[in-house]
């Protein structure tokens, strides 16, 4: 049995404003469907490469490094996927603007269900466990790294709300 959740007002407003926004600047409406996704892509990239230039290097800690933050991702994925059990939360395209399912290319392959965002869990696990491990090793380049990832994560998480994906709550 899944709990159905509600949006608070809030949360309305501020999608609502979003999607103003959206409609009265033509450019935000044509950038923020591959601000929503693009991202995601990258980070296989980014754990590939760290942990590659660990083994070219000979460094055991950079390995390490990439080793921890694919857990913490995959950590995050297994929480969304247990939390997706037990509560249902409508996209927001179908439940406030009563469009199909299938309105778009970007909602045609969605799940039903937008609570809580995967792509917003594995961006800042991403970005935080990059963080966390450039503090423990006192690695310049993984903290300022860590900080840019988690721009680009609430880059992302807000692009996915001006695309009518997810509720700020979703993201949240």
């Amino acid at each position: 049995m899944k709990f159905p959740l509600i949006e608070p007002q809030r949360g309305l407003s501020l999608l609502q404003t979003f999607t103003k926004l959206s409609e009265q600047y033509p450019r935000i409406d044509q950038l923020a469907p591959i601000g929503a996704d693009v991202f995601v892509f990258i980070y296989p990239i980014f754990l590939v490469f760290l942990y590659t230039k660990g083994m070219i290097r000979k460094q055991l800690d950079r390995k390490e490094g990439a080793l921890f933050i694919f857990f913490s991702c995959l950590i995050s994925i297994l929480t969304n996927i247990c939390i997706q059990a037990f509560f249902l939360k409508d996209r927001p395209n179908i439940e406030l603007f009563h469009l199909e399912a299938e309105e778009t290319l970007l909602h045609k392959f969605l799940p039903s269900s937008s609570f809580p965002s995967d792509h917003a869990a594995v961006s800042m696990s991403i970005a935080i466990a990059t963080l966390l491990r450039g503090y423990k090793t006192k690695n310049k380049n993984l903290i300022r790294m860590g900080y840019f990832l988690i721009i680009v994560a609430i880059i992302m998480s807000t692009c996915r709300v001006i695309t009518v994906v997810h509720r700020p709550t979703d993201i949240l």
